[in-house]
């Protein structure tokens, strides 16, 4: 290698529209000045027509992989999205410009490349800032200011464009993201590991101290992002529907003295349902943070299995004792969501609301019967 024939650069990518996309993405730019060539050295690679992608997805188990490509077939990627891409050139001499070079082509081969990709704590961030700290001669002193979030925090930040997207990741992601997340885990953000990188300093073995970026430009400016209309109701518009619908169903199966066993029926399936996704994440999923969801206290699959029974009792006009029990059950979990370490949303706690009239309506009624 010639004097000065190589310059690192840090990519990156603001964030798309689609949920992989949300975050944005970090890659590595390797300029050979010697050669001409421009190398972008990717950890975010992956592919939804792999074997039994979906259900991989859903164990936690998704292999992403390390690869290689030329500057402007990368960038053309993200010009087609219309998003922006930052260069940060990194301040490295040579030796450790060639030790990080070196150490990408050796993740690339073929027996090397694949990784198991965790979302919050093994990325495409993570793995690209672990590669420039392990060739530096020295140590990274990162120097700015770290705000006092949670790992739930910058998922709100990025995700709230998307509002039922959002509604499902706070269904699916458990306590510990609501821990304080430290500035090694806030970088899983792209965005927060470029912040934290133009800030930091090198401090070498002899005291002597260096910026880490040397400077900054523009590769690819944001281009006007035109979000997908989805479902024209928001979460909350919905379950403030449903909760109305059930409050006058209630009163209605009250005055009349007789369960709308056809309302609960769908009720408690949907609760069901949504209970088999979470308690399958809660038990079996590797997915960062889902094994510490308090939510599967109220979605899980009791109420589905039990839902032939509850129905039975319903239409024989017979006191169902998983209302009585529901009813008191239902009313301490809204409570307590005031004291559970977890983000609860307010979405969530109206179905809960609106599950506790439909057990408190039919209890009523059994009363009713029992005093007539």
């Amino acid at each position: 290698m010639g004097e000065d024939s190589l310059e690192v650069s840090l990519l990156t990518c603001s964030p798309g529209t689609q949920i992989y996309q949300y975050y944005g993405h970090t890659a590595l730019l390797v300029r050979d000045f010697h050669s001409g060539h421009e190398y972008v050295f990717n950890y975010g690679l992956f592919s939804f027509t792999s074997s039994y992608f979906i259900w991989r997805f859903l164990l936690g188990e998704c292999d992403y992989l390390c690869g290689v490509t030329d500057l402007e077939s990368f960038l053309d990627n993200y010009r087609m999205r219309q998003t922006g891409v930052r260069e940060d050139v990194l301040n490295l001499s040579q030796e450790e410009c060639f030790r990080l070079f070196e150490a990408l082509k050796v993740n690339c081969l073929p027996e090397n490349a694949t990784y198991r990709y965790n979302f919050f704590y093994d990325n495409c961030a993570t793995r690209i800032r672990d590669q420039i700290e392990n060739c530096i001669d020295g140590d990274v002193m990162y120097s700015g200011h770290i705000a006092d979030k949670s790992l739930r925090d910058i998922v709100h930040e990025y995700s709230k464009p998307y509002a039922w997207s959002l509604f499902g990741q706070d269904l699916l992601l458990g306590a510990e993201a609501d821990w304080y997340a430290s500035r090694e885990h806030q970088e899983f953000s792209p965005v927060c590991l470029q912040h934290d990188i133009g800030e930091a300093f090198i401090k070498d073995s002899s005291g002597s101290v260096r910026p880490l970026v040397l400077r900054s430009d523009s590769l690819l400016s944001d281009g006007v992002i035109a979000y997908e209309k989805g479902f024209p109701l928001s979460p909350f518009a919905c379950c403030m529907t449903l909760f109305v619908l059930t409050l006058m169903v209630s009163g209605w199966d009250v005055y009349r003295a007789k369960p709308c066993w056809v309302y609960d029926l769908v009720m408690l399936g949907l609760q069901g349902l949504a209970g088999l996704l979470v308690t399958f994440m809660f038990l079996f999923s590797q997915h960062p943070t889902v094994d510490s969801n308090w939510l599967v206290l109220l979605f899980n699959p009791l109420p589905l299995f039990l839902l032939y029974w509850i129905i039975g009792k319903e239409i024989r006009h017979k006191r169902s004792l998983y209302h009585a029990v529901a009813r008191i059950y239902l009313f301490v979990f809204i409570c307590a969501t005031y004291w559970i370490p977890q983000y609860i949303s307010v979405e969530v706690k109206i179905l809960a609301l609106c599950l506790l009239l439909r057990s408190m309506s039919n209890h009523i009624i059994y009363e009713y019967r029992i005093r007539k």
